[in-house]
Parts: structure tokens; sequence; C-alpha cells
């Protein structure tokens, strides 16, 4: 039986099945020479009519199967094969639209399958491309077939160059022979994992270029193609910082040694020629503060090294008053780290002597000189370190620490040599040492 939905619509589409219906059982009688327009028209009102109710209706339609009967003479069989005929276009009728609503309803599914799966497309090369990382997608044979503007960036190549080509084309040829392998164990137990440290993988450049790497491998969900995608991170920078923080460790290790060998030497010296308790204890505090304002500058300037004039500006800034009592002059020279805190070193033993004995204790100023000339085995620096202004000056009878630690610090440290002059006019002490590689 045909079951249409009900509804206000439902009458008008039975009044199109009746007709079509009535049509129907039309061919069947002109089929058999025997129609008529008569018959015609009774057939439809007896089609039409019993779509219009369901009790009354079936009446109708007997009615009017009779009537046909009667009208034109025909046989029942006649009539019956009238009736059938309309039945039977009705049902071909009802098939179609049910097929016709079918067809759009599945349309419409397909439609929106499309369109979601459009969405979720673009979802995914928006990810892809807004990636931080170099992304590879390779399949089962190690071909790529998906990669982002990060790897075309990394690798140096653009990604016509690359899809459909071999994975192993983006590592050195020393890997190349180890790849397929390492994929083969990867599709047999495919979960997501990191590989290399940088110390054990290398991507390869287009221009030939190796650098360090690290992949992230992990297998593409919902897909039967055994697609593997690697996120890719180039570990140059990352390397380099380690590099440097263990040579800064190692640095760091050295000068801490050399310090605590530096502030021994300065207790040792100090405790033989000190003649009270509170002489060393002043002694070895302004001799440790010197070596201290010398890391200062080293550490201002990331212990790459540090400019004459900062180190003897360092040295003398706590004596500076409104007065200038002090001036510098000379070119930039850079001395390296080292060498720069045995030069503080030494010049902070002649602000100390000034302010204790010489210009800077009643007054007086002193002028810092520096210039470099050309010697033997390449070029020297001389400083001059010139008091005026202060108490009178005479030679010492015997020689102090200080004056040995200046000595010893050029000699030792700076393998130049100290000379140092007590005129009327305040002390006077030549500094000179050859420069090094990468100084001046």
């Amino acid at each position: 039986m045909l079951h249409l939905p009900p509804g206000p619509s439902r009458r008008w589409r039975l009044v199109a099945l009746g007709a079509a219906g009535a049509l129907g059982g039309i061919v069947v009688a002109v089929a058999g020479g025997t129609a008529t327009a008569a018959a015609g028209g009774i057939a439809v009102v007896a089609v039409t009519t019993s779509l219009l109710g369901r009790v009354g209706g079936g009446v109708s339609a007997l009615a009017g199967l009779a009537a046909a009967r009667y009208a034109l003479g025909w046989p029942w069989i006649d009539v019956a094969a009238l009736g059938l005929a309309s039945l039977a276009g009705i049902v071909g009728i009802g098939m179609v639209l049910r097929r016709l609503a079918d067809a759009r309803r599945l349309a419409a599914e397909a439609a929106n399958r499309a369109a979601a799966l459009q969405a979720s497309e673009a979802r995914f090369r928006g990810l892809l491309e807004g990636a931080p990382d170099a992304i590879v997608i390779s399949n089962a044979e190690g071909r790529i077939v998906l990669m982002n503007a990060e790897a075309e960036a990394l690798f140096g190549y653009p990604r016509e160059a690359l899809v459909g080509g071999p994975l192993d084309a983006l590592m050195p040829e020393r890997f190349r022979g180890r790849h397929a392998a390492h994929v083969r164990a990867y599709l047999a137990r495919p979960t997501t994992r990191r590989m290399g440290d940088g110390a054990n993988m290398f991507g390869l450049r287009r221009d030939g270029g190796e650098f360090p790497i690290e992949t992230n491998l992990s297998l593409l969900s919902d897909h039967g193609e055994g697609l593997v995608t690697s996120v890719i991170r180039d570990l140059t920078q990352r390397r380099e910082i380690q590099e440097r923080e263990a040579l800064l460790i190692r640095e760091l290790n050295h000068r801490v040694k050399n310090t605590l060998a530096s502030v021994q030497s300065i207790v040792t010296q100090t405790l033989r020629s000190a003649p009270t308790p509170e002489a060393f204890s002043a002694a070895v505090h302004t001799r440790i503060m010197a070596l201290s304002k010398s890391h200062d500058v080293l550490t201002r300037n990331d212990w790459a090294g540090a400019t004459v004039a900062d180190i003897v500006a360092e040295q003398l800034k706590p004596y500076d008053r409104d007065g200038a009592p002090f001036s510098l002059d000379g070119p930039p020279v850079l001395l390296r780290p080292n060498r720069a805190v045995t030069l503080g070193m030494a010049v902070g033993e002649l602000a100390t002597n000034a302010a204790k004995f010489g210009a800077l204790s009643t007054g007086g100023t002193v002028a810092v000189a520096w210039s470099v000339a050309p010697g033997s085995d390449g070029p020297v620096l001389r400083l001059v370190w010139s008091e005026a202004g202060g108490p009178p000056t005479a030679e010492p009878a015997h020689e102090g620490f200080g004056t040995r630690l200046v000595k010893r610090s050029l000699a030792a440290g700076l393998h130049g040599s100290a000379e140092l002059t007590y005129a009327t006019e305040g002390l006077i002490a030549v500094l000179q040492f050859p420069l090094v590689e990468g100084e001046g």
C-alpha cells in the first residue's frame, strides 16, 4: 500500500497521482482498441475520487469502474484491467517521487560531508603552515607527500622540488642506508617518539651544509596509508648556546681558581709586610676591593675584555671629587680578561698608595696617560701615572709589598715592566707591556 504523509499538500499530490494513474488506464484501453474520450474522463473521475477519501474513495472508485462498464459496454475484465493499470501508474509515480526525495536527501548529505571535509582540510593546512617548526609528511615508502613553509626555509628547497621525492634527500649520505629500516621498524610499532639530540642526527640543506636536528615522529590518525609526520627542529642555536655555556663554566672555574690564588697571594704577602693586625686588615681589604673592581668591569662587558680607560677609571672611582682630582687620556685599547685584571690590580695599588701617602691624600691630582707604540715583537702599550700637588716623595729604604705587587704583576701577568720614580712633585710610574693577539 502506498503511504503519503498527511497535511494540506497530501490531497493535491493524490489528485495528481490519480490523474497519472488514469492516463495509464487509458493507455491500456487504447491498446485494446476500445477507448473513447468518455472512458478517459470516467477513469480520471474514478481514480481521482478514490484518492480523495479513504472509505468514500473506495466506494467512488467502484462506482466509477461500474460506470465505465455500462457506459462503454466493456466486459468486466477490461474494466478491471483499466483499474489495475491506473493503480500501477499511481504506485509507479509514488516510487519515482520517493526515489527523487531519497536522491535529494543523499545529495544534501554528500554536500554537507564535502563541506565538512573542505573545512577540515583548511584547518589542517592552516595548522601545518602556521607551525613554528619544519613539518614533513611521508608515506610508507619513504616519499614526501606534504611539507610546510618552515621546511622549505629550513632545507632551502621549494616544496615542488621535494614532494614525491625520497625523504632521505634531506639527510646526509651516511644516514640514508639505515633510513629505510628505521621507517619499517617505526611503522611496525608506530608511537610518538623523539629522535636525535643533535649529537647523532643531522639535516642536509640544499647548499650541502649539515646542521644538527631532532625529529618528533607520529603516525597520522584515521589514515590507512601509513603516513608519518616528522616535526624537525634545527638545534644549531641550541648547540651553540650549550657550547658557550660549557666554555663559560670552564672559564669561570679557571677564573675562580686564579682569583682564589690572587687572594691567597695578597693575604700572604700583606701578612708579611703589615706591622700590625689593623694595618694588615686595612691593606687586605683595599687590595681585595681592587680585585673586585677589575671583575666588575669585566662583568659589565660579559667577560669579553675591558678597555684601559674603564680599568683605570674603575680603580680611581672611590677617590673622585668635585674638583676632578684625576685625568685620563689615551686611545681606546681593549685588553683580554685575565690581563685586564692584572692591570687593574697594579693601578689599584697605585691608587691606594696615592690616597694614603701621595697626591690624593692632600687634595692633589693624578694624571694617567697611555699610548701604543710599535715594538720589536708587536705593539706595546705604555701607561704613565703622574701625581702632582701631594706631599714630597722620597724613595723608600725598603721596597714594600705594594711596589712588589705592581712590578710582579707587570712582569708575570703582562710580560712587561714597571718603573717607579719618586720625584719631588710626586710619584711617576711607567708601566709597559706588549699587546697580544686580539688586543688593541
